[in-house]
């Protein structure tokens, strides 16, 4: 998956680089970005989008060459025109930087089992001058949480103790000043560097020091000796060497370590990846430890390129499970955790995987629900751990009940384990009841539901019913489900009152038939405490609901299964009635929002692309409708030069009865953007119908735009492509999840359900790299790849599967497969 590219300019080009010890990094071409470990524990300071064109706070080395000053980072002046090429792999980083005398050669990654971030740096003669070479690092530490960036600033610069050892710094500071209050640090932070055969001759900590009056890009102390340890001061890591000779041709390594600790162990770990082996084997370890997830699920489709970014989407999960929605340059917000929506659809991809943890964190999750059917928001470090709100404000997504089951239902088709609907968890107490719009004072400390003065334990299917009962009853005056703070689109948060959301509507009515169809196969009565029963059959309505579990004292009952269904199934083709009489506009298009005032957001001429979307993805439509809706959504919103499917028209006015999302410039983020998540959710319901055309189209547009050098998409896709098609906040988005499962169940058809295996592919002609295409993925724990044979070049629609083969033998069931598939296409 390496990827070579020339820069002309700074595109503001970044990669993510991490291990599975807790450190992450954000770095550019020019060695910007920063490294932490937390929101509290930053060994470089913390970026921002601008911070991608300001080198100054973060990775440097100055070269003083026969009297002139270069920089690694090539801010000087006289280093404009070098020639840069980067290299970038999984997951680590090559940048050359050529000019008339010399090369400069940079290996960065971050090994799986230490914490540090290492650098092999290679300064090549290559004219036919002798050249002298003065060299210092030149790396500010910064050492304290995202919060001191202006708040105490200079107050937490006094906490800064450093000791110089003979090849580096170690700084740390005494206490850590935040929010948690004045604590002792416990965290040491260090820089160390090595040229073999070359001494150390100087180390500046002391960041004024190392200015000396000049600055970060003109610094004055360079030659300073014998400086004293930076205490109660910016840090930085200066370590200079003496001066050596470059003749023709020759060359020198400069390694670079930068570290965070708990243990006093940086020097020794340091020291290790100045050893040129070492730095190889330990390169090495990181190229195949992301493979290992690549392996997993890849693709050839389309074309080399295509083929080549879907691996590189692949880790965009893994990144962003790790990252949180925090921590990039772009995702500059947050403290690195990970919200309710986030559990669910990250564990689609890890369901692709097989990955073994995905049991216990599907059941886990489940812990973080509410009786009153809502959910804990902030969400702790460890699995299945949900912190109550500190602030008591709390926000409710109406989407939110809607994800468990979609996830629960892959994972159930994926193994067969129907069982572990009937397995049992916990759920979250707090002070929040009725749908979090009234408080109670008694709560239990542990912030786990009781039922006489016992932890009460309710089935997963049990949670999955309350959630979607709960949110599918909770409906404004037109009859859809309340949009109360926002749904999936954070933007929308400013319809608290009278918004509805009717493209969630689609998705819970949805919901309620796949719970009928899993109970379907259950045996024997379903368990259920007595007022969800009571809500399903309506017996009572939802606010006598939350009056009955606010002070939770319930039986717990038997119920019969056919009755469960019955009911299910009455309150879901009740919904569909609904949505066909009130959410159509002149049957061209759905509408999807209701806003504050009461009233539909869209006519003939405008649109959102959410309640196609949702209608689409939860089949609630008839497949003439679907098509209506198909043709309007390209003529209203298809953009192929921004990327593809827009989240929706142009308002042109801001939109204080919706939400904050209508204040952004029409053709940002949530306002007017090709969103990738939601544009992929779309493509995904089109080819449900069948709509395959369209949504090769959809998806092919998408990867395109991404591909292509102007919309500065060093690798995946965004989350969103702007308004001059530049593509942003990268790599940590959902939408990552939804193309992979997208390519798997629809484009190739590894269709699993009940643990049942089935292909229906739907692949286009132009799927296909002469007459193949292949698909690398997990079936039942078993890594297969199944390719499909189109030597006529055949079109989707006009092929069926004909022959499959697998370890040279023909065969019928694939209920057995283990090996890999060749799956043979011939006309109809």
């Amino acid at each position: 998956m390496e990827k070579i590219i020339k820069l002309d300019k700074n595109y503001g080009h970044y990669l993510p680089l991490f291990n599975l010890k807790g450190l992450k990094a954000s770095i550019t071409p020019y060695f910007g970005g920063d490294l932490k470990l937390d929101h509290h524990h930053f060994v470089l300071e913390p970026v921002s989008e601008l911070s991608l064109f300001k080198h100054q706070l973060s990775r440097n080395v100055i070269f003083t060459v026969n009297g002139q000053r270069y920089f690694l980072n090539g801010d000087t002046e006289i280093q404009q025109n070098d020639e840069v090429y980067l290299t970038i792999g999984g997951l680590y980083q090559k940048v050359l930087r050529k000019n008339a005398l010399f090369d400069l050669s940079t290996t960065s990654f971050i090994p799986v089992d230490d914490l540090v971030e290492v650098h092999k740096i290679e300064i090549k003669n290559n004219s036919l001058k002798v050249l002298e070479v003065d060299t210092i690092t030149a790396i500010p530490l910064y050492g304290r949480s995202a919060d001191n960036l202006r708040d105490h600033r200079h107050v937490t610069s006094l906490l800064n103790r450093t000791m110089h050892k003979s090849n580096g710094i170690l700084m740390k500071p005494t206490l850590s000043f935040d929010e948690r209050g004045h604590l002792e640090n416990h965290y040491t932070y260090s820089v160390f560097a090595d040229i073999k055969d070359i001494k150390v001759n100087r180390i500046i900590s002391n960041l004024d020091d190392f200015i000396n009056g000049g600055s970060l890009n003109f610094p004055r102390g360079l030659n300073l000796k014998d400086t004293k340890p930076a205490n109660g001061y910016e840090v930085i890591g200066a370590i200079g060497f003496e001066k050596f000779i470059l003749k023709p041709n020759e060359s020198k390594v400069l390694t670079v370590v930068i570290g965070v600790s708990k243990e006093d162990d940086l020097e020794k770990v340091s020291e290790k990846y100045f050893d040129s082996k070492t730095f190889e084997d330990e390169l090495k370890k990181v190229e195949a430890h992301f493979k290992s997830y690549t392996d997993k699920l890849n693709f050839e489709i389309e074309n080399k390129e295509t083929s080549e970014l879907l691996e590189w989407v692949t880790l965009q999960p893994v990144l962003r499970r790790y990252f949180g929605n925090s921590y990039l340059p772009h995702h500059d917000y947050g403290r690195g955790g990970r919200g309710w929506r986030d559990l669910w659809q990250d564990l689609l991809s890890l369901i692709m995987f097989n990955d073994s943890s995905v049991n216990e964190l599907l059941f886990n999750n489940f812990a973080g629900i509410r009786i009153d059917g809502s959910n804990a928001t902030i969400i702790g470090d460890k699995p299945g751990e949900f912190v109550a709100d500190r602030n008591k404000i709390v926000r409710v997504w109406s989407d939110h009940g809607a994800w468990p089951l979609l996830t629960t239902k892959m994972y159930i088709d994926e193994t067969g384990n129907l069982e572990f609907l009937l397995k049992k968890q916990s759920y979250f107490d707090d002070q929040f009841t009725h749908y979090t719009h009234q408080i109670k004072e008694n709560i239990s400390e542990d912030h786990k539901l009781k039922l006489s003065n016992t932890t009460y334990h309710g089935t997963v299917l049990e949670h999955l019913l309350l959630q979607n009962m709960v949110a599918h009853l909770n409906t404004g005056k037109h009859g859809f489900v309340k949009l109360e703070d926002a749904d999936w689109n954070d933007g929308l948060d400013m319809a608290h009152d009278l918004g509805e959301t009717i493209a969630f509507t689609h998705f819970y009515a949805n919901n309620l038939k796949v719970l009928a169809d899993l109970i379907t196969e259950l045996d024997g009565p379903i368990e259920m405490f007595e007022s969800l029963y009571l809500l399903i059959n309506e017996k009572i309505d939802l606010h006598s609901f939350f009056n009955r579990v606010k002070h939770f004292n319930d039986r717990i009952i038997l119920v019969d299964k056919n009755e469960l269904i019955q009911k299910l199934e009455i309150h879901y083709f009740r919904r569909l009635r609904h949505i066909e009489q009130f959410a159509w506009i002149k049957q061209s298009h759905l509408q999807s929002y209701v806003n504050n005032f009461g009233d539909l957001v869209d006519n003939e001429e405008t649109m959102n692309l959410t309640g196609q979307a949702m209608a689409l993805l939860s089949e609630t439509l008839d497949q003439e409708d679907a098509e209506a809706v198909a043709d309007t959504t390209k003529k209203l919103l298809f953009r192929p030069e921004f990327g593809g499917y827009l989240l929706n028209t142009n308002y042109d006015k801001v939109m204080m009865e919706l939400g904050r999302a209508y204040g952004f410039q029409y053709g940002h983020k949530e306002n007017g953007a090709m969103f990738s998540h939601m544009a992929i959710m779309y493509i995904y319901g089109l080819y449900r119908y069948n709509l395959v055309s369209l949504g090769k189209e959809g998806f092919q547009t998408l990867i395109n735009k991404a591909l292509d050098k102007d919309a500065q998409v060093l690798a995946g896709i965004p989350e969103y492509f702007n308004d001059q098609a530049v593509g942003k906040y990268l790599y940590l988005t959902g939408s990552a999840s939804w193309l992979l499962k997208l390519l798997r169940d629809e484009v190739f058809g590894i269709k699993l359900v009940l643990g049942k295996l089935m292909l229906e592919p739907k692949l286009t002609q132009t799927d296909f790299i002469n007459g193949k295409a292949s698909i690398t993925t997990i079936i039942k724990g078993n890594k297969v790849k199944v390719t499909y044979h189109n030597e006529k070049h055949l079109d989707y629609g006009n092929y069926k599967i004909v022959k499959m083969i697998s370890q040279g033998q023909v065969i019928e069931n694939l209920s057995d497969l283990k090996d890999n598939l060749e799956v043979y296409l011939d006309e109809l």
